[in-house]
């Protein structure tokens, strides 16, 4: 059993419309709503790839019931918390003339210390049988950039997974999990500069290694990706698909590479599984994540060089 965690679920009304004119009446066409949040996105795709998955999170009490219906669909259970407040929603609106996304992301129910004490007793007990442990996404108001790294260390002996950006992620790695999954903008975010070259992304994830992770995969979207465990670095081109949506891509990308170490696979070829979980994402639009015999079509085109 995989277990992800997902702190600050969301609603993700996607919604596509000519062109996107601000300051004007805007008129949108093709709504349609799914549950999100990146930690839920990767129990979703790890059930549609064979994986037996579940999630823990948080959830305000307004709406629960309908987003639990919604996330049913997908077979996922979710073990949460109730806070006060209404689960939140991201509207992404999709420019058919200039084929951008333009995000508005809602901040979500805030956590009180006692709401965060109670969520950690809930992590410890549902996830003793778990063989993982998957931290993803934005953390609710009221939670510090150390919550990740209370929640692994809470954990001590599970291996675990970080989705994080700028000081969760420096806080976190320091619970040397397994692997941590920063995109680019992040890593140039935590380095301060542009990386442009292998040389300089290598030399950016061997620096979040000595920070305490074991292995890094930094995902770079049309570029493609790199992993290095510290000892060999590889980096693999972006597939050639018909890209309709990148949202939720680094989510699946995860997904794919946790679905071959469940399958007994070796870290280096589990990179494969998530170059081609990501490129099927893509596929799909607004927030569809990856359909299974489009991953499983992509597999055998994935090629890797070392670096």
């Amino acid at each position: 059993m995989i277990t992800t965690v997902c702190m600050n679920p969301c609603y993700d009304k996607t919604a596509s419309l000519t062109s996107l004119k601000p300051g004007e009446v805007n008129r949108l066409k093709d709504v349609r709503v799914d549950i999100g949040g990146k930690a839920i996105n990767v129990a979703i795709v790890l059930r549609r790839l064979g994986v037996e998955a579940d999630c823990i999170g948080c959830l305000g009490e307004a709406d629960e019931s309908s987003f639990l219906q919604l996330l049913q669909k997908e077979d996922v259970a979710l073990s949460y918390i109730r806070v006060p407040g209404q689960v939140r929603t991201n509207l992404k609106l999709l420019d058919d003339e200039s084929h951008s996304v333009t995000e508005f992301n809602e901040p979500g129910p805030t956590l009180s210390p006692e709401d965060l004490n109670a969520f950690i007793e809930l992590l410890k007990a549902k996830t003793v049988d778990s063989s993982c442990v998957v931290f993803s996404g934005r953390l609710p108001i009221g939670c510090e950039s150390t919550t990740y790294q209370q929640c692994m260390n809470a954990l001590k002996g599970k291996k675990c997974v970080l989705d994080a950006a700028g000081k969760s992620l420096l806080h976190g790695i320091k619970e040397k999990p397994y692997f941590v999954k920063p995109n680019l903008p992040e890593m140039e975010a935590i380095m301060n500069r542009e990386l442009r070259t292998l040389r300089s992304l290598r030399d950016a994830a061997l620096f979040l290694m000595e920070y305490g992770a074991q292995n890094v995969i930094i995902s770079m979207g049309k570029y493609g990706a790199m992993y290095t465990n510290g000892q060999k670095t590889l980096f693999a081109p972006a597939l050639q698909v018909e890209a309709r949506s990148t949202v939720g891509a680094g989510d699946a990308m995860i997904g794919g590479v946790l679905m071959g170490l469940d399958k007994g696979a070796p870290m280096e070829e589990a990179f494969r599984y998530g170059i081609a979980a990501g490129a099927a994402s893509v596929m799909t639009d607004g927030t569809q994540l990856l359909r299974p015999d489009d991953f499983h079509a992509l597999v055998p085109k994935v090629t890797v060089q070392e670096v």
